[in-house]
């Protein structure tokens, strides 16, 4: 083992005279990039090539036993009966994948295509969360005295969007929009404009999924903006403070949309979303009391990348839902409650999961030293964190190799083709371990939130397929975290695929982390940080600017991961003993607000929304004390040298 570290070339020679199973002649170095195994089969084949067996779908219980990469999180078709759910089955050639794919991108990247979706509104142009004549007032908000010359690239920076290349039309002051192909005005990826089905274009502009789902990496041409890489920018709630609305119009959506910090969220707001949808509320049960009234709050979280979608049998932090539950993918779109707005998800989402599957990882855009990153994908892959020698304190897991592909997947072609490592080639990249919550360590939150009253009750949510409730854990499609489901794994986090890892910073499920070098080495592991911002222009200096996304300013290409400020307690923006501790003890006002939040799940929302630049700028500060924002765990790669470190990050910009 260590002669191929030292020496990956001749790795396979070495392994193959002790017995090793490491397939020879193939490379240490090569990825997919993500995305669904479906559109790389269809890459030049005619519209009636029927697709192969979805890789996910072969993750069922007894799947890679007593191999390298280990599962227990497995696969469910939610559309098994099409009918009995009311959508479409997957498709089954690649001119339907092509088909679904072209629907999907007009609903999902926006960009002023016919059709685009938005929040709360489903694909609907009649009206829109805000007009564009709204819009050209924000700079009002901002206590100038005249719309800048620069208005368009300072509300992407204010609100965390990133501006794209493609056109994205709203018209300016005194514009029509029809007379000027939508405007000369360039709106941020998070904002489209509607359009009517002929192409007419309207002036009411709607929100999309992208202010949470998708970033931006700047100064590099061949990446801009990043889709469904979770948008680590985002401070969008304040857009529809600046323009008196609340959130989106709606004052109860607060909650929902924000989080403690700038770039986090709590999305998986379950309580606030089942009151406002006033759906299914039972208020004698028992299910629904320990639901809505003790379950924990879950606290910041930081959105998984799309690109890994076609590599993961279940879906989100915790594997709460399976990945075929596609309706959940829509849910911010759904326009209103009841029938109407059920049936619109239905039918939408489809096309949806499908373009959100077609999304490859960015290629690293900097030099790369492969004769490192062979090293790395050798420890990668095979690096046992629990062998002889390293007195790992942690338990070990209950199955796989002990190395970091043993929960998030195996890469490297030589791996991949590795009959001890994957029972197919086809299982490249599917990770699909939830690690139990005790061993992974990391802040448990958002895992106590999806307690057994929250998966009971929400087991017959619209949203978790109802329709396929069964008394074969096998067949049910809902809930995915109850006990008959689980029957006995503990619960956890689930281990994501590692895909273009290198674009996601920070990292864990709350973004704790700022790079990838601290998650293996948790101590270093800063308590109070700030990424660095973009410089604003010198005429324009105080006013406020959104992270940094320069890739050579702004990125650590050492630690992979944005550049950052670590604070001491008693900085600007923090409060001894409110907020942080001038030692080393817990501040006793946070603990005291940290026990009063894990019993109950609404207190957290309290102060969430940030009203002055001020308080813009302090929601910049990332204070590991707070509610569900722990940065522990992860620990059991303690046990890595710095050089090993140093080679698999170096591996990991080749995923």
């Amino acid at each position: 083992m260590l002669q191929c570290f030292a020496d990956p070339s001749g790795c396979a020679g070495r392994l193959a005279s002790y017995g090793g199973s490491v397939v020879e002649d193939l490379p240490l170095l090569g990825s997919a990039r993500g995305g669904h195994a479906w559109f790389d089969f269809c890459e030049g084949k005619s519209d009636d090539t029927p697709l192969p067996t979805d890789p996910r779908a072969l993750i069922v219980p007894g799947v890679n036993s007593g191999k390298a990469v280990y599962y227990n999180a497995y696969w469910k078709d939610c559309h098994a009966d099409p009918a009995a759910v009311g959508e479409e089955p997957p498709a089954q050639t690649c001119g339907e994948l092509r088909a679904m794919t072209a629907s999907g991108r007009a609903l999902i990247e926006g960009n002023g295509a016919i059709g685009a979706g938005w929040y709360f509104g489903g694909s609907a142009s009649e009206t829109g969360n805000f007009t564009a004549e709204e819009y050209n007032t924000l700079w009002q908000a901002w206590g100038l005295d005249a719309r800048p010359d620069n208005f368009d690239p300072l509300v992407a920076e204010r609100y965390g969007m990133g501006m794209g290349a493609i056109r994205n039309p709203y018209p300016l002051p005194g514009e029509d929009p029809n007379a000027t192909d939508g405007g000369s005005g360039q709106l941020p990826t998070g904002l489209t404009q509607l359009r009517t089905a002929d192409g007419g274009w309207t002036g009411n502009l709607g929100t999309t999924c992208h202010v949470c789902h998708s970033g931006q990496i700047s100064g590099v041409d061949s990446i801009g903006t990043l889709y469904g890489n979770a948008n680590s920018l985002s401070e969008f709630g304040q857009m529809d403070l600046d323009l008196g609305h609340g959130y989106a119009g709606v004052p109860a959506q607060v909650p929902i949309i924000v989080g403690k910090t700038r770039g986090t969220n709590n999305a998986l707001a379950l309580q606030i979303i089942t009151l406002l949808l006033a759906q299914d509320i039972r208020p004698l049960d028992p299910d629904f009391i320990g639901f809505a009234l003790l379950t924990p709050n879950g606290g910041s979280i930081d959105a998984p990348a799309w690109w890994n979608m076609g590599h993961r049998p279940v879906k989100f932090q915790d594997g709460f839902l399976a990945m075929d539950a596609l309706r959940s993918d829509l849910g911010f779109y759904l326009p209103g409650p009841g029938p109407a707005g059920f049936d619109w998800i239905k039918q939408h989402a489809r096309a949806g999961d499908t373009y959100v599957m077609s999304l490859k990882s960015p290629a690293y855009p900097s030099a790369i030293d492969t004769a490192l990153a062979a090293q790395g994908a050798i420890l990668f892959h095979s690096k046992d964190l629990w062998g002889a020698g390293l007195d790992n304190p942690l338990p070990r897991p209950a199955g796989g190799n002990g190395s970091c592909a043993s929960c998030h997947g195996a890469y490297s072609p030589r791996y991949v083709n590795d009959p001890a490592y994957l029972d197919t080639p086809a299982l490249e990249g599917v990770a699909s371990y939830i690690v139990p919550r005790d061993l992974i360590g990391t802040d448990p939150q958002r895992v106590d939130s999806d307690s057994e009253a929250a998966e009971q009750y929400g087991k017959q949510n619209f949203f978790a397929y109802p329709e396929t409730l069964n008394d074969d854990p096998d067949l049910d499609c809902s809930t995915q975290n109850r006990a008959e489901i689980r029957q006995g794994r503990e619960h956890g986090y689930l281990a994501p695929p590692l895909y273009g890892v290198w674009a996601t910073a920070p990292y864990f499920h709350n973004g704790s982390v700022p790079n990838v070098w601290e998650v293996l080495q948790p101590a270093d592991r800063q308590t109070i940080w700030r990424r660095v911002s973009t410089p604003a222009r010198v005429d324009q200096l105080g006013f406020v600017m959104g992270y940094d996304t320069d890739f050579g300013r702004a990125y650590d290409t050492d630690r992979l991961g944005w550049k950052y400020q670590t604070l001491a307690c008693g900085e600007p923006g923090t409060t001894p003993y409110l907020d942080c501790s001038t030692n080393d003890t817990d501040p006793v006002f946070q603990d005291l607000l940290n026990i009063l939040n894990s019993s109950n799940p609404y207190l957290w929302y309290l102060g969430t929304g940030p009203t002055s630049d001020e308080q813009l700028e302090t929601r910049k500060i990332y204070n590991t004390r707070m509610y569900g924002q722990g940065n522990q765990g992860h620990a059991f790669t303690a046990v890595l040298t710095d050089q090993e470190r140093r080679a698999i990050i170096e591996y990991l910009k080749t995923l």
